[in-house]
């Protein structure tokens, strides 16, 4: 989120390409039009999107306040974390 309004899915993967592997983006353009926000599918370790996230707290871009977060319905988030470190809530 904190996207402008001109954003497009070339000019959103192009400008995390340092950051990530994105493989896709998706514009999300519903209510305001001058704000909208992207979905963006990455090939990278959920330990490395988690670093990022908080690496990237607080940027701005073009004036805006950029938000990044994990969605949480993810599948195997858990992949490159031992065992003893997953936390299972029942």
């Amino acid at each position: 989120m904190g996207l402008n309004a001109d954003a497009s899915e070339h000019s959103v993967a192009e400008g995390l390409a340092p950051f990530f592997h994105v493989q896709h983006v998706t514009m999300v353009r519903d209510g305001a039009i001058d704000n909208p926000w992207a979905l963006i599918d990455v090939d990278d370790s959920y330990e490395r999107v988690w670093s990022v996230c908080e690496q990237l707290r607080g940027v701005f871009h073009r004036g805006k306040r950029v938000h990044l977060y994990i969605p949480l319905h993810q599948e195997d988030v858990y992949h490159d974390l031992p065992a003893h470190a997953c936390i299972h809530i029942r």
